[in-house]
């Protein structure tokens, strides 16, 4: 009885606190939601803590990271000037603000910005990169080299440094200056692919086509991961008459990002030359789906509607381009004879004496009107710098934590950037894989389910979803509806798993804690509880090291250190005994592998991934880190095996890792 009135004590305070809201306790929440990407649900715990104290900077500059990350840039920048109205001293707020000017095409002010927060700063690099690109994209080359060279007195060698500078000075163009840089960076970083693309690059541009393609070879061999180098070699491939070997680039090019519009409009036009004309319209098709105004393909799909016979489908495509192109010829006569083969005589007669008009207006006019000149030639992809892709991802140095991103089981060879599969949880959703897509099965979790005392179907899985405001909504009146039935039956250890279950979801961790460990209070024999604290304790491990990372901005530190040695015994403690209750638990083994990993203790954390095939023995992840893991400690020969039977199960990043260790 006594045991009874303790959890039901623990379950009032609970309700108490929330009743009062604690602020400091709610604003920490919404950071756990934000380091683990749940940008909408974070939102809403900000929101609750502006309402309460609307005098704090905090939550109006973690709701401006997480509307960044959702693209809402006119909200974050009002949260930001909320943030610089509070405390005109906080360099993260400038850089912010700055970063969502970028993105709203108002360089200037973006500018100003980054040199406000480098007057607090002065020695941020990523704050000097990002005006290095705001002064770029104001052609003010000067300034951006200026930025370049104060940073290379530091780290002359500096791949991004050199990178950039390179870039500038092509953009500048100075082609030959920027070929001698990127000479030095291909020297300097010859493992990496991103070096050889950059030069390559400038060689294409400088007609070097023998140059450009040796140097996307190398990016290639090295497992660049980098679409525009398929695309730039298949048109190399293409100028060569090798049409298999380009047809081969595209279709890698759209493997690794099936969203790319160049690669399938280079694809289609190929695919047309060579009589393969109903797929070169589904490239094309697709390719309009998400950019109708792409005036290339819209005109070539008019040439293969026409090539198809679908002659009023031409006609509608080549009038958009005339339209657009009022001196462009060749739509004209495409039209032309659309018209004729329609029976429309007048039309077709109307068409083609605009080409007459067009022709001898031209006699007359030495100058070709060049802005009326569609290019029908297929399009060149252009690296992204590294400061370019800082304006796609925003990570403000010392604010929302990036510090222990990707540690897990990473391979730290200079060439290679690999991130291990994540840790397996207990959750209804699953973020979606457009490779794999079966679930993974487990007897215990399948058990649950059959208890039918959980509101869906529990899953286990390693991609989390992030929840949606509908979503949110449910989880949290699940919590209510939970919390009145754990007052009427106390002694109920499936409830407290099942309303942990919800706090997790919700990212807060000290409830879902506090909930688990109900669960085995009541239940010693209770196995998931054990598992689903485990992975709670890790993540909150993981929000620790990257606050303190915050405070520490510039010194070693990381999730191996031997002050989070308490913390790692516990989450240990957790998983042995899921596995004394569960001993063929693969699940268990594999996340007690992943956390050996973060320790560095390699020899260990394969044995237990071992353990989690033997448990399984088509566990891809498991292989997957296994062959990290081998790789690590040099054991090149079993990686290489573990990383090929990744691939084989599903896991298809394993064979571009496969390439790089190869190369």
């Amino acid at each position: 009885m006594r045991k009874i009135l303790v959890i039901v004590l623990c379950v009032a305070c609970s309700v108490a606190t929330y009743a009062q809201l604690n602020t400091d306790r709610v604003l920490a929440i919404g950071r756990n939601a934000l380091y683990f990407e749940d940008y909408v649900l974070s939102i809403q715990y900000f929101n609750q803590v502006i309402k309460v104290k609307p005098y704090l900077t905090e939550p109006y500059f973690y709701r401006a990271v997480a509307k960044i990350q959702l693209e809402d840039y006119q909200g974050a920048e009002q949260d930001c000037n909320a943030v610089i109205e509070r405390n005109t001293f906080m360099p993260q707020a400038y850089y912010a603000r700055g970063f969502v000017r970028m993105h709203l095409d108002r360089y200037a002010e973006a500018e100003a910005d980054f040199r406000q927060a480098l007057e607090f700063s002065p020695e941020n690099t990523t704050y000097t990169l990002m005006l290095v690109e705001a002064c770029v994209q104001q052609a003010k080359y000067a300034d951006a080299l200026a930025g370049i060279e104060s940073l290379q007195r530091r780290n002359q060698h500096s791949f991004d440094l050199l990178y950039e500078r390179g870039r500038i000075l092509f953009e500048q163009g100075d082609s030959i200056a920027a070929l001698h840089t990127f000479d030095e960076l291909v020297q300097t970083h010859k493992h990496n692919p991103d070096a050889w693309s950059a030069r390559a690059i400038v060689k294409l541009q400088m007609d070097d086509t023998d140059g450009a393609l040796a140097d996307y070879n190398q990016a290639i061999a090295l497992g660049t991961r980098n679409a525009g180098c398929y695309i730039n070699r298949g048109i190399l491939n293409y100028e060569l008459k090798n049409y298999r070997g380009a047809l081969a680039d595209y279709d890698q090019a759209i493997a690794l990002d099936p969203t790319d519009e160049t690669a399938r409009f280079n694809r289609a036009l190929l695919r047309a030359e060579v009589g393969d004309l109903n797929n070169a319209l589904d490239d094309l098709n697709e390719v309009l789906k998400h950019r109708p105004d792409y005036d290339k393909a819209i005109y070539q799909r008019a040439i293969i509607n026409s090539e198809l016979y679908d002659w009023q489908a031409a006609i509608d495509d080549f009038t958009a381009i005339i339209n657009r192109y009022p001196t462009f010829a060749p739509a004209y006569h495409g039209r032309a004879q659309a018209n004729e083969k329609l029976g429309k005589k007048r039309a077709a007669f109307d068409d083609y004496e605009r080409i007459e008009q067009l022709r001898q207006a031209a006699k007359h006019n030495q100058k070709a009107d060049q802005s009326n000149v569609l290019n029908t030639q297929p399009d060149v992809a252009h690296d992204d710098s590294p400061t370019q892709a800082r304006t796609r991802l925003f990570a403000a140095d010392n604010s929302t934590g990036n510090a222990i991103d990707n540690v897990r089981g990473s391979i730290q060879n200079t060439y290679m950037d690999v991130s291990s599969e994540k840790n397996f949880v207990l959750s209804y959703y699953q973020k979606a894989d457009l490779v794999r897509k079966d679930e993974h099965y487990s007897q215990a979790v399948n058990d649950l389910n059959a208890k039918r005392l959980l509101p869906g179907a529990i899953k286990i899985v390693n991609r989390e979803m992030p929840l949606t405001q509908t979503l949110i909504n449910y989880h949290f009146r699940s919590i209510d509806e939970y919390s009145q039935r754990i007052v009427a039956h106390p002694d109920n250890a499936y409830l407290y798993l099942a309303r942990g279950i919800d706090y997790a979801l919700v990212q807060d961790f000290s409830n879902a804690l506090a909930d688990f460990s109900n669960a085995i209070y009541l239940d010693s024999d209770l196995a998931l509880a054990y598992f689903c604290r485990a992975n709670i304790r890790f993540k909150a491990l993981e929000i620790k090291v990257n606050d303190l990372a915050a405070d520490n901005v510039g010194t070693e530190s990381g999730m191996s250190d031997k002050q989070y040695a308490y913390d790692f015994e516990m989450i240990m403690r957790d998983y042995d005994r899921t596995l004394e209750l569960l001993p063929d638990f693969a699940f268990a083994w594999f996340n007690r592998a992943n956390v050996l990993c973060v320790q560095k203790d390699y020899q260990s954390a394969i044995r237990n991934y071992t353990n989690a095939i033997a448990c399984n023995t088509d566990f891809a992840e498991a292989y997957f880190n296994r062959g990290l893991a081998y790789i690590y400690i040099g054991d090149t020969q079993n990686g290489i095996s573990d990383l090929s039977k990744a691939g084989e199960l599903g896991i298809y990043q394993a064979y571009n890792y496969l390439k790089r260790i190869r190369n």
